[in-house]
């Protein structure tokens, strides 16, 4: 016979249990947050004293992101992630939406081939996030994905 503790106890150990399982299914993350500094990126950037962090998360064919941004020494025209290991340059893979501004936070999804990002959850450190400016328009803040 099982007494009500018991039962209890069971029931909670099932419900942590199915909560764990849930949260994790189909869900790749970066944590903790990537830092973004102007040293990360290829070519150097004409000014320094910009930083920022990224953090993402992929679930199915979905990309969502934060990216906080401080400091850029002219507004921000684009960011992207690429693919190339570090010290390297490399092409766009997947876009990503940002203010005309020199700091900023942003929360946002994107849709993505998930081939590509199957691929990025394989080996994140293939890719790298930038931040691009018309004083820096290669990029003037940049950290490998991990």
């Amino acid at each position: 016979m099982i007494t009500k503790r018991r039962a209890r106890t069971a029931a909670l150990t099932l419900a942590a249990v199915a909560a764990f399982t849930f949260a994790g299914a189909g869900a790749a993350q970066a944590e903790p947050a990537i830092p973004l500094t102007g040293g990360q990126e290829v070519p150097r950037p004409n000014a320094f004293g910009a930083h920022g962090s990224f953090s993402y998360e992929i679930d199915g064919n979905e990309f969502c992101y934060t990216l906080e941004v401080t400091g850029l020494s002219a507004p921000a025209t684009a960011a992207h992630v690429h693919v190339a290991p570090r010290n390297t340059p490399g092409p766009v893979v997947i876009p990503l939406v940002v203010p005309a501004a020199t700091s900023f936070d942003v929360e946002a999804c994107t849709t993505a081939d998930p081939m590509l990002l199957a691929a990025i959850e394989a080996n994140p450190s293939a890719y790298y996030v930038n931040v691009h400016n018309a004083n820096n328009q290669p990029g003037e803040i940049r950290g490998q994905l991990k």
